[in-house]
């Protein structure tokens, strides 16, 4: 990691942070060079780090977010630049990515699979922190392996939320429906953040909304 003070960033972005408040009156030149110039000045602190970028409609605020795809041995870091981020009445800063529908950015590996993330199902590998599960699709093939891991880990990743990906699941397999266990019960893929919650508390709420004690 680069030996720079986490002021560097900040004192660039006060400079120019108008010019990410106005994409939409931008050339698509103009936008590639600030998302390029932002994504230098990022990497330059850690080359994991990445960001996105919301704007309102009427260009008077916006949203920047700081992750790190995940990958839960950086968060700290994360946590520290944003935590340095300057008071800017236009600006909200956020560390790590907040959750999204299942299917949010999915459609590359939903067209290549064939398969809405929703019809997904898994089966928890063990009742510790953090998790081990098994996820199942009956269309899953070897051939296919690479696209059907993509869709799964998306899923996971959009409906946990970046911190809770990166914290809470240990690993992740991606398998046949036909090697499920038959003797452990399958979920929705849907209903991982409250099995998660779970794991803190005996009780569950199904896919029906119906109470059950997990420990029974």
């Amino acid at each position: 990691m680069s030996k720079l003070s986490n002021n560097h960033l900040w004192e660039w972005f006060k400079k120019y942070n108008s010019e990410y408040l106005h994409f939409t009156k931008k050339s698509k030149k103009e936008t590639t060079y600030w998302l390029n110039e932002l994504t230098v000045h990022l990497k330059a602190y850690n080359k994991f780090f990445d960001f996105s970028l919301s704007n309102s409609k009427d260009g008077k605020s916006g949203t920047l977010t700081i992750s790190v795809d995940g990958k839960g041995n950086h968060f700290k870091k994360v946590d520290a630049i944003v935590a340095k981020a300057p008071i800017l009445p236009e600006w909200t800063f956020k560390a790590l990515e907040d959750p999204f529908p299942i299917d949010f950015m999915c459609d590359t590996e939903i067209a290549k699979t064939g398969v809405d993330p929703r019809e997904l199902v898994f089966q928890p590998n063990n009742d510790s922190h953090p998790l081990v599960i098994s996820v199942f699709h009956p269309l899953w093939t070897e051939e296919k392996e690479h696209e059907f891991y993509n869709l799964a880990r998306n899923a996971v990743y959009n409906i946990l939320g970046e911190r809770s990906f990166g914290t809470d699941i240990r690993r992740m397999d991606v398998e046949n429906l036909s090697f499920a266990c038959e003797a452990d019960e399958l979920y929705n893929l849907e209903i991982l953040p409250e099995y998660i919650g779970s794991l803190k508390s005996s009780v569950m709420v199904d896919g029906n909304g119906v109470l059950f004690d997990m420990k029974k």
